[in-house]
């Protein structure tokens, strides 16, 4: 009978130790509430970002149409159906080249090489102009129309 005893006092135990263990408690109202405040925070930063990223390129759509600046060398360039139309050596430094559309399509002017890939945000429209500031170093650079692949020359700059 004392073995039998032992093992309902042992079970009863084992029962009132599960019984008593704790159970993981649900979050809190404040716990909640702090967790939604930080994803809010997340998607907000993320929204902010995107509006950054918008106001930057209208702002260089605006800077693509303005006047070269006056420490700038002014570097005239035609674009029409028959190829883009400049010199094909420049001297290193500050250049902006002041984009002519010629042509009766839509073009677009694109200056690649030694770490430099510029383009317009917007075409250039016929009989419209447009001005790219870009810092030239010494080298060799890919001058394209990114609209039509056959307009495209090399520019070295010394």
């Amino acid at each position: 009978m004392k073995p039998l005893t032992l093992i309902m006092l042992a079970c009863a135990a084992a029962m009132s130790f599960a019984a008593a263990e704790e159970k993981k408690p649900e979050k809190t109202v404040g716990e909640k509430t702090k967790d939604a405040l930080k994803k809010a925070g997340e998607v907000t930063k993320d929204a902010g970002q995107a509006v950054v990223d918008g106001t930057k390129k209208a702002g260089k759509a605006l800077v693509d149409a303005v006047t070269p600046d006056s420490d700038a060398k002014k570097v005239e360039v035609k674009l029409d159906s028959g190829g883009i139309d400049m010199p094909a050596k420049l001297e290193a430094g500050k250049t902006a080249f002041v984009v002519k559309n010629a042509g009766k399509e839509k073009h677009n002017f694109r200056v690649q090489g030694e770490g430099v890939d510029e383009k317009f945000l917007l075409d250039v429209k016929p009989d419209d102009s447009k001005v790219m500031h870009v810092n030239l170093k010494p080298g060799t650079y890919q001058i394209t129309c990114p609209n039509h692949e056959a307009m495209k020359r090399t520019l070295t700059v010394e």
